[in-house]
């Protein structure tokens, strides 16, 4: 009887003390490619849901001349970066780093405006800090 006891609580031990792989955590490079998938999506995502985009330019007259605007993020300066959090809500943190760039034509109709050249007038440096929880990356 205690042999059966003691082979049924080295059995619960091994169970309890290995953990099962579908329910072992993510490594920080498992969840920095996760970062990485999100991050691309989220500035797509954006670039298209901004109300005066590349898309959509905002044409308004000023000074006799014709001046289309629009905003996007600059995908080639997009950065994430993985920092384990300190909070008990969620797993990582990630500090994501891009320049929000306003682009100006000039013409003296509002079809030479929409056709360019394009002049990048402003650049915003902007971190944003997404959260992972639950198994997924939010903003």
């Amino acid at each position: 009887m205690m042999r059966t006891c003691m082979m049924s609580l080295a059995l619960c031990l091994a169970v309890v003390l290995s953990p099962c792989e579908g329910m072992a955590k993510k490594n920080e490079q498992q969840v920095q490619a996760e970062l990485d998938e999100f991050v691309l999506s989220y500035v797509d995502k954006a670039n298209r849901r901004m109300t005066v985009n590349r898309q959509k330019p905002r044409v308004e007259k000023k000074q006799g001349l014709f001046v289309a605007t629009f905003t996007e993020i600059d995908r080639e300066s997009v950065t994430a970066k993985v920092h384990k959090s300190r909070s008990k809500h969620f797993d990582y943190v990630a500090q994501l780093r891009y320049h929000e760039l306003t682009w100006q034509s000039k013409g003296k109709t509002r079809k030479a405006a929409l056709k360019g050249p394009w002049e990048c007038i402003k650049v915003r440096r902007l971190i944003e800090m997404p959260r992972y929880m639950k198994d997924k990356w939010e903003n």
